[in-house]
Order: structure tokens, then sequence, then C-alpha cells
């Protein structure tokens, strides 16, 4: 029986030697500054050199009002390109392709030392976020600021190329910016980019067309995803696998290059094997020929392939294990082969 897990998939001109992505996860190893460090070059070095297909290098803030936390990296200036170089050079000397994850955390603040000072965290409207584990009361960004939010996505993706990525990867779950907008716990505006779902997705359409834009054709732009804001086994709340599914469709109808699905204000804490992957199953079903990456607690390679043969993703991304133990992948491929 052909093993899918080990057969190749080219995203664009991008070609990934195997369906095994290096999903991102936060280092915590930058300076202030946002600028990697020798830490970060050595923890990216394993997973370059771990065996996945593609990597989707740990999301960067494209200003520095949009970080999460203080030691997020940023892509916001010229100063980080020579240092997002030798970033990239460690997956480009491993042969690993690698897509950079463009974030904004609007009002998920993590470092309470951020909210000193004149520093204000703003969001779709004023509602604390909730799951801030910080009592922040954000303000609602006037229409000036959602522009500046996008145009700040598109140079980040502009800044992502010249050091060297050969593809973006927008984040839009987690509960960060672009969630908070899709999410109506969190979005409760009455202008264009409220209400009804096209337009609480009218941010990160906007963001995706500028970022398209940006760069050229033959570059990838992947969107990761929040399908929705409570878990499967959960009842519903907020945003919902069906508005998800309107929104999958119409990226598809834009050309993204690639969905990386995960939950969105519930996060990606889930329990069981593969916990996501009726999200994955249900976007798969409206993407049409663009390519699903199902994420979360895919823990063994027989659990890997049956997700791919019974066609519920494209590709499985692998978090947390893949931290624990770089060799995985170089495991499974060994006992597969």
């Amino acid at each position: 029986m052909k093993n899918l897990l080990f057969e190749p998939l080219e995203i664009g001109p991008v070609r990934l030697e195997n369906r095994v992505v290096a999903a991102p996860v936060a280092t915590g190893t930058s300076t202030r500054e946002g600028l990697p460090t020798a830490d970060t070059l050595a923890a990216h070095a394993l997973i370059a050199e771990s065996g996945v297909g593609l990597s989707v290098v740990e999301h960067h803030a494209v200003h520095k009002d949009g970080r999460t936390r203080l030691r997020q990296p940023l892509l916001d200036r010229e100063e980080v390109i020579p240092y997002q170089r030798k970033l990239y050079e460690v997956y480009a000397t491993a042969n690993c392709p690698a897509f950079i994850q463009l974030n904004h955390a609007g009002s998920l603040i993590n470092d309470e030392e951020m909210l000193n000072g004149n520093f204000i965290p703003y969001g779709p409207s004023p509602i604390r976020h909730p799951y801030c584990h910080l009592y922040v009361m954000p303000r609602a960004m006037a229409i000036k600021e959602i522009e500046a939010v996008t145009a700040q996505f598109a140079e980040a993706a502009k800044l992502a190329l010249r050091a060297g990525y050969p593809g973006v990867e927008i984040h839009g779950c987690h509960g960060f910016l672009i969630g908070q907008f899709l999410s109506p716990l969190t979005n409760h505006r009455s202008d264009r980019y409220g209400g009804e779902i096209k337009n609480r997705a009218r941010l990160l359409f906007e963001i995706y067309e500028a970022v398209r834009d940006s760069i050229p054709g033959e570059n990838p732009v992947a969107v990761r995803l929040g399908v929705a804001d409570t878990m499967p086994q959960k009842p519903p709340a907020g945003l919902t696998v069906e508005e998800s599914k309107w929104v999958a469709r119409e990226l598809a109808a834009k050309k993204v290059s690639l969905l990386d699905l995960s939950g969105n204000l519930c996060g990606y804490e889930g329990t069981g094997n593969a916990y996501f992957a009726p999200y994955a199953e249900a976007i798969k079903e409206v993407a049409g020929s663009v390519p699903v990456i199902c994420t979360g607690g895919i823990n063994d390679a027989e659990t890997a392939e049956n997700l791919l043969r019974e066609g519920i993703c494209d590709l499985v991304g692998l978090g947390r294990i893949l931290r624990r133990d770089p060799e995985t992948v170089n495991k499974w491929s060994k006992e597969r082969r």
C-alpha cells in the first residue's frame, strides 16, 4: 500500500518532500527588540534538521504594538532583515522549506510589563478577551488603524521575502487580532467590520489581499484559520464551523496557497488523538484544490497516515511532539519505509 505520509507535495514552486509540517511554536528566545538570538537559531536548527517537509516559523509580530509577549520576534523594519537571513539560512542549509508566520496580537497580551507606560492594546471592540489572563480592556480600532495594520502585514511579507523566505503564513487563529475580528464574542462592531461573518472576515480578506498583492504571485501565501471558538467536543459558541467553511470557500476562491487549521478563541489545548480532525475534515470539504493542514494531538505515524488516507487533510502538523523529540519524523520514516 502506498505510504502517503512520505509522498512529496508542491505548493506553488515550493516542493515538500513529505506531508509533515512543523507547526509554528513560539520559542520565547528573541531580544526585546524582536531580533533572533543564538538560542533562536539553535531551536530552529533542530526543526530544520528534523526531516519535516515544511516548517512554519513561529509567529512574528508585524508591529511592536502587535506583540503578545516582549520577547516575540518582530518583522517590522529594515533592521531585522540581516538577522532574519541568518534564521532562514538555518533552514536553507538543511534543505527544509520554511514559511514565516505573520501576526498581530490585538488585545491578547501575555506579558504584564507590556501594559506599563502609555500603551493601550486595541481590538475590534472594547471587550475583554475571554482567554486573556491579564486584566486588559482594549479600545476599539478606528478605521485608519485597521488600514494601518493591513499595510503592516503587507510590509512584513515583503521583508520576509527579502530575508529569503519563499512564502508567508497569515495567523488567523488562537484568538489574536484576526481571530478577534472573526469571533462574535470579541467583535461587536456595527460598521462594515462587524455583524455577519462576511463583515467579521473582512479584515482577514483585506490582509490576505494586501499580502498577496505585495509579493510576487509565485510565492505562496498561507492562512492559519481558527475554525471555531470552542473545541470540537464542546457545545458551539461564538465563531462556528459553518461560518469558517464560508471563509475557507472565499479564501479558496481568492487562490490562497494553503489552509492551516486550528482553534480560534479556544486556542490549541485539546485532548486525545488528532482532536482538530473534525475541523480539518469540514474545511477540506470546501477547500477545493487548496491543501489543508491538520494539527493537534497527532502523536504517531499511523494516526498521521490515516488522516491522509481518509482524505481529512493533505498535510499533518506536529507541534509539541516535535519539540520534545526532533527525531520524530526521521523515526517515522525508518518505521514506514
